[in-house]
């Protein structure tokens, strides 16, 4: 299916087909799909009569039987000496439940169990559920990943858009206007938005990706949706030129509305498929974290771990055993052998947040590793390989650091052979509502209670507020507007103290931002202070940062601790 490009020119009412089940079965290098009415019964096993005939010599000759009766569906196993896997569970001549998402072994043999509820009354969705299964059961780089685009399109643009897209395997009409396109490379999806947006920049679309957001096409489709729900009439913005993802990454997710931002998305999906160093420079709550780990589910490295170290929360004692571990003796208390992070991310990405807190001496040890790619552990005496890749990120402004002395500049060039800037979030507006609905969504299913409907006071005060905080600090403001959200409206209202005052505010002078940002940073840190009875450890805690960077920030601001 991989390559192949259709488009569904169907006639249909737009309504929701009947529920519809199937099977995706991969053996070796073959995959089929079985369709299942009601009524049907798949016979699995080495027997020339078997619906799925199975050459695994684990395999039984009759070995087990998939029934879907009255819209259920069950698997019965024979009874064979190996017995059936479902999700990882031995079952033995025994009958269970079936649902979507479920994964069945026999021997080799894997089949992944899927539904559809009718995404498209055109095709009855079972093309695209399908088409997505496969590439969720497939093998090989991208295995298990995809992404899906819903574009919101006219017929007569159909020409330009099949130019923006990156060979996907299913492009098919869902209903008047509205198209999905599956991809099989998920890492292209910022890329293809580009590209739409660039052809067609009034077309409405939105990014989603599975497994992440969902594991069926009905629910990435409906997921896609939400992104474009209000987007082609959202006051402020160009009726349709908005363009919404939703890209992988750890919860809460990623959005991108913004033109910087699909830049450095395409930056990501550039550099993330070379073993370049890289260095994330940006604010702090900007995301810098979201754009590590994206660097390393688009690498080569993704099957690998993704390692986080905060190098500004530790004393540096602790520090260098953390970060390269230590002997058995090392010091007092090393009772045993341990590994470090070093270690523990080999064959992946080691991500080192706040690299501007290193001392110098351990500066010098991560230089020694990304010159020799070689390293020794607390008490060691012999050097030890290491097959790792280092992002790394800081809000300072390392080069000035590295002039001043105060950082290695030979460790600087290191880092930065590829520099990635985020934006903060007032210079990226246009994501400021997208965010908002994400985590309004998503603070609401973590409540068990429907997602708000944004009020447009809300709105307003969203839009102005200058965001020093920036997608850290939305989210907690969201989260905080959550649990006041009443009848299922978040106003004005429910949002904090610190977003209202916006409202009061006056409008900036022009060149003023800057300042008013770094005298708001002051005010904070002193109070955190005065709050903490001038303990400096309490006080950072209270602002969320590390000791070391609140006296950077004290001497930057000249603040008397």
């Amino acid at each position: 299916m991989g390559g192949e490009t259709t488009i569904d020119a169907g006639h249909g009412d737009g309504d929701a087909g009947p529920r519809r089940a199937y099977l995706v079965v991969r053996e070796g290098a073959g995959t089929q799909v079985i369709d299942l009415d009601d009524g049907a019964d798949i016979l699995f096993g080495r027997s020339p009569e078997a619906t799925v005939r199975l050459e695994d010599g684990k395999a039984s000759r009759e070995h087990a039987r998939v029934l879907h009766r009255g819209g259920e569906l069950k698997l019965v196993d024979l009874g064979g000496r190996n017995g059936t896997l479902l999700n990882d569970e031995v079952v033995r001549g025994q009958t269970r439940v079936l649902r979507s998402g479920d994964r069945v072994r026999i021997g080799a043999a894997e089949i992944l169990v899927a539904e559809s509820a009718g995404v498209s009354s055109r095709s009855g969705g079972a093309r695209l559920e399908a088409a997505l299964a496969q590439l969720l059961a497939g093998s090989g780089s991208s295995a298990g990943r995809a992404a899906l685009l819903r574009l919101a399109v006219g017929p007569e643009q159909l020409g330009k858009l099949s130019a923006a897209l990156a060979d996907p395997v299913l492009l098919e009409i869902q209903r008047d206007g509205d198209y999905a396109c599956l991809l099989a490379d998920a890492g292209a999806g910022p890329a293809v938005l580009a590209a739409v947006h660039k052809l067609l920049p009034a077309a409405r679309v939105a990014l989603v990706h599975a497994p992440e957001d969902g594991a069926q096409a009905e629910t990435l489709w409906r997921r896609a949706g939400e992104l474009l729900v209000g987007r082609a009439g959202a006051p402020g913005a160009e009726a349709g030129a908005r363009v919404a993802a939703a890209a992988p990454a750890a919860p809460p997710g990623v959005v991108v509305g913004d033109p910087a931002m699909v830049r450095v998305f395409e930056l990501v999906r550039k550099v993330a498929a070379t073993p370049t160093t890289v260095l994330i420079l940006g604010e702090t709550g900007v995301g810098k974290e979201v754009i590590a780990e994206q660097l390393h589910r688009q690498s080569p490295r993704a099957t690998g771990p993704f390692v986080r170290l905060n190098c500004g929360s530790l004393p540096e004692s602790l520090l260098e055993s953390e970060l390269f571990g230590h002997e058995k003796g090392a010091f007092t208390g090393a009772d045993r052998r341990k590994l470090g992070y070093v270690e523990a991310a080999a064959g992946g990405t080691l991500f080192l947040d706040e690299i501007g807190e290193l001392t110098a001496s351990m500066q010098t040890r991560l230089l020694r590793v990304l010159e020799s790619h070689r390293f020794m552990r607390v008490g060691g005496r012999e050097e030890i390989a290491c097959d790792v890749r280092v992002v790394a990120a800081t809000n300072r402004e390392l080069e000035a650091e590295a002039r001043a002395g105060r950082f290695r500049e030979d460790l600087y060039f290191r880092l930065s052979a590829f520099v990635l800037k985020i934006p903060p979030l007032r210079e990226r507006p246009a994501e400021v509502e997208l965010l908002a609905e994400l985590f309004s969504r998503q603070f609401a299913r973590r409540m068990n209670v429907p997602a708000p409907t944004l009020g447009a006071d809300a709105l307003a005060l969203l839009r102005r507020h200058a965001w020093p905080g920036n997608v850290r600090e939305l989210r907690n403001a969201m989260e905080y507007a959550a649990v006041l959200a009443e009848r299922g409206v978040l106003d004005a209202a429910c949002l904090p103290d610190s977003v209202r005052a916006s409202a009061d505010a006056p409008a900036p002078p022009a060149g003023q931002m800057r300042r008013q940002i770094a005298d708001l940073e002051q005010k904070s840190i002193q109070d955190a202070l005065d709050a903490e009875n001038g303990n400096q450890t309490r006080a950072a805690r209270r602002l969320g940062i590390s000791r070391r960077a609140l006296l950077y920030k004290l001497e930057k601001y000249g603040i008397r601790g």
